[in-house]
């Protein structure tokens, strides 16, 4: 499990360098634009200026915030990943439950069809017998004569 989290971590940083890369690119690209409508702001130099001044050092700002607050992501990782293992076992545990009593319900059902048959065999046996014994008092084998 610390693999997994140490794992995550090193995909957060990662991710979150990708991020600030990504940030300072458009942020100081030549045709980037403070205004929505790229068309309004046509004055590159003060443009340059503000991406120098006040995004690098925010964006910078952002990743120590983000860094120094990574125990606490790993203690949300690790929670959450606990309820999920947790949510599964449960489930595999209702799983068993529930193949449990189907197995008891096979078996009890088996039992039931042995006993059954095998009242069905011996009432046909014995009333075959008794038809038997009765065909013979009324029409005896010929050992008898």
């Amino acid at each position: 499990m610390t693999c997994i989290i140490s794992a995550l971590t090193s995909k957060i940083e990662d991710i979150q360098r990708e991020l600030v890369e990504i940030q300072s690119y458009i942020a100081c690209r030549p045709d980037a634009s403070a205004s929505i409508d790229r068309r309004n702001n046509k004055d590159r130099h003060s443009q340059i200026d503000i991406c120098r001044r006040s995004f690098k050092p925010r964006e910078v700002q952002k990743v120590t915030s983000d860094m120094s607050n990574i125990h606490n992501r790993e203690e949300e990782i690790s929670v959450d990943t606990y309820a999920t293992v947790m949510r599964h076992k449960f489930n595999l545990e209702s799983l068993g439950d529930r193949l449990q009593k189907i197995q008891d319900a096979t078996t009890t059902m088996k039992d039931k069809w042995r006993r059954g048959d095998e009242a069905i065999r011996d009432f046909t046996g014995t009333w075959f017998n008794k038809r038997k014994e009765e065909m013979e008092t009324c029409f005896p084998t010929s050992a008898s004569f």
